[in-house]
């Protein structure tokens, strides 16, 4: 049989060839008092966390941006007043805000409900993009009629009216009858 033969295994000590030193999972003794002290490496201790999460999740939301300018932000809040689902105006979700009631809802409701407020939050900043291109057309002197279905139609952007109508319908039909 020859050297480089997969199936020649150790046949001494002169033989510098060990197939079965693939199998060799032993670990250095790390002096670990118990077996769960491994996992103390994958723990966030609170302290730490504090600041990992304040870096990912400010406190607050900033109230201008960094030239200074207003950072416009719209909110939408349940009725039952248990989410809070806040976007900015490209209609990207800034923030969701839960009360403690949340735990009454399942996860399938909760999440139901954030998709439900996100939409609707997203459409009143849309709405924004209406008003604010709409009036800026206005001023270089173009016409409203014309604007508005550019707007409507080209751009797919609702009328703040549209967008209060499309709330009102939502959670006349969503919260009829809720009592919270």
């Amino acid at each position: 049989m020859d050297h480089t033969s997969p199936d020649h295994f150790d046949d001494g000590p002169d033989d510098d060839y060990d197939a079965l030193s693939a199998l060799d999972f032993s670990a250095p003794d790390a002096g670990l008092d118990s077996d769960l002290a491994a996992f103390d490496d994958f723990v966030e201790h609170p302290a730490e966390a504090a600041v990992v999460t304040e870096a990912i999740i400010p406190d607050r939301l900033p109230d201008v941006d960094d030239d200074g300018v207003p950072v416009p932000l719209f909110s939408v809040t349940n009725p039952p007043g248990t989410v809070t689902v806040t976007a900015f105006m490209d209609g990207r979700v800034s923030r969701i805000e839960l009360s403690p009631r949340v735990t009454r809802m399942s996860e399938s409701q909760l999440a139901e409900e954030v998709v439900v407020l996100a939409r609707l939050a997203t459409q009143d900043a849309r709405s924004a993009q209406y008003s604010f291109m709409l009036e800026g057309m206005r001023q270089q002197g173009h016409d409203d009629a014309s604007t508005r279905d550019f707007l409507s139609r080209d751009l797919e952007l609702p009328s703040p009216e549209e967008a209060d109508r499309e709330r009102a319908s939502v959670f006349a039909t969503r919260y009829a009858g809720d009592d919270d």
